[in-house]
């Protein structure tokens, strides 16, 4: 014997199970991101008072440099990477 489905019921379970994924999923990222942020101020609050601080402190500049030219190099490579895909997508349309 079969049962019929209904679909409106079932769009609404639907629904609510996406609505609470995705807030479990965001609940998670976040403490994840938070664990992560005092994880770091504590390895730098340590490594800091335990060693040389000027050896410390270039390092940290020497890091922070490199990342703002990786995330430079990155963002403005990808976008370089979308203007010739637009480009070529638009030069096969033309053929």
């Amino acid at each position: 014997m079969k049962t019929r489905i209904d679909k409106g019921k079932a769009k609404k379970i639907m629904g609510e199970t996406a609505t609470k994924t995705v807030k479990l999923t965001m609940t998670v990222v976040k403490i994840i991101f938070v664990l992560i942020i005092f994880y770091t101020v504590a390895v730098s609050i340590w490594i800091f008072l335990t060693t040389d601080a000027e050896v410390f402190l270039t390092n940290i500049a020497t890091i922070s440099v490199g990342g703002f030219w990786a995330f430079f190099l990155g963002y403005f490579g990808w976008r370089m990477g979308q203007t010739l895909e637009l480009y070529f997508i638009h030069m096969k349309k033309r053929k």
